[in-house]
């Protein structure tokens, strides 16, 4: 029962109640010398408002309170009261009125509860419809982007590839990131490196987090498919019986490789679902197989004449560091320290993850160090490590740079 009807009942049992005492109280003997009767016109009014079934329920009402009234002040002759023609026809005009015209009320009521049915029905088919329309449109613009790219895809490259500096793996990723956002029109797409122990570690995003910044390669299906055969996309999740949790799981991922290394992987992790498709993992492929070629090439030439950066170098890469956090809302952190004696190399490198850079100077051995994609979180960790290091070393400056 709706509160509706709850509602209808008290408000009749509580109207018809009051009816009866004015009746006592003045002595109208049931209303049955009054006309129009007031018991008739409230369950006239009943049957307008709330239908048969309630009309019904005014109606016995009224008609108790009328006999109940009459018995109080006729108790000797009750019964030849109540069989008379004055006092029938009161329970016998709401009956019959209350009917008929609770009848057509709830036959309206109905009426307008079917047409309001079916508007909900067309309005989920226009929702439907616009929803078809949405991803037919998303299909056609994604095709016509394709088209449009393939015809100036080769010469769109040659433009890029010019502009970038092959000794600058800063300059490259930038590059990359927006040239595959371009290329797939996806919502947002991520560059991740792979270190030894198979840790995923951001290097660039374009377009709203969805991953996390760094993550463990095995807590991801797609990620660890893609590792294996080069690409993958979400939809093996419904083929596997492998649990998984979905805050590590992307839409698309390929893998960019150096041979048989694995550099890392191009990530989309948010895309319109009609995107994920074999064609943009055709694509994907592509622009990894190229980025994998022109990374080789930077770490070739950045290896030649070094172990670790020397400080001169410094403010280049910091100056590619600052333009990232500018374009992708990557923060980074900053260390510059001082020791008072020779530290060699490889100890520096135990500060740091493969990501970052730190730059020596050998005659003041002063260093410095950029954490890409690091926090304060991050730039207190390593502090403590060089500190547990060697105490004596002098942090000459330390900050965190955000978004």
């Amino acid at each position: 029962m709706n509160q509706s009807k709850i509602f209808g009942f008290i408000e009749i049992s509580l109207v018809n109640f009051l009816l009866f005492f004015i009746d006592i109280t003045l002595r109208y003997f049931g209303y049955v010398l009054i006309n129009p009767n007031p018991y008739f016109l409230f369950t006239l009014f009943v049957s307008i408002r709330y239908g048969i079934n309630l009309s019904l329920y005014s109606t016995v009402t009224g008609t108790l309170f009328t006999f109940l009234s009459i018995y109080l002040y006729n108790k000797e002759i009750f019964f030849n009261i109540i069989i008379t023609w004055e006092v029938l026809k009161i329970p016998l005009f709401m009956l019959s009125f209350g009917v008929i015209v609770g009848f057509f009320r709830d036959m309206y009521v109905q009426q307008i509860n079917t047409l309001n049915d079916k508007l909900e029905l067309l309005k989920h088919k226009i929702e439907l419809l616009e929803e078809d329309i949405r991803k037919y449109k998303n299909v056609t613009d994604d095709l016509e982007q394709k088209l449009v790219l393939e015809k100036k895809g080769v010469s769109l490259l040659v433009d890029r590839l010019k502009e970038i500096e092959y000794d600058s793996s800063e300059d490259i990723f930038n590059e990359a990131i927006d040239l595959i956002s371009e290329f797939i029109g996806a919502k947002t797409v991520s560059i991740y490196t792979l270190s030894k122990n198979d840790f995923l570690r951001l290097k660039v995003r374009k377009g709203e987090q969805f991953l996390p910044n760094s993550f463990d390669l095995n807590k991801s299906v797609v990620l660890g498919l893609a590792k294996e055969f080069g690409s993958s996309n979400i939809n093996v999740l419904f083929l596997t019986e492998t649990e998984y949790e979905f805050e590590y799981e992307p839409a698309i991922a390929v893998a960019i490789k150096d041979k048989d290394t694995i550099l890392g992987f191009i990530i989309v992790e948010i895309i319109e679902p009609e995107k994920i498709n074999k064609n943009t993992e055709i694509y994907l492929k592509i622009l990894s197989d190229w980025l994998s070629t022109l990374l080789y090439a930077s770490l070739e030439l950045s290896e030649k004449n070094k172990d670790i950066d020397i400080i001169e170098k410094f403010s280049d890469v910091l100056e590619k560091i600052e333009e990232r956090r500018k374009r992708f809302k990557i923060p980074y952190s900053v260390i510059i320290a001082k020791s008072n004696k020779y530290i060699p190399v490889e100890n520096l490198k135990s500060f740091i993850r493969d990501t970052d850079y730190i730059f020596f100077d050998k005659n003041t051995f002063e260093f410095r160090i950029i954490l890409t994609s690091s926090s304060d979180i991050g730039l207190k960790r390593v502090l403590e490590k060089i500190n547990n290091y060697d105490q004596d070393i002098k942090i000459l400056e330390a900050y965190t740079k955000y978004a």
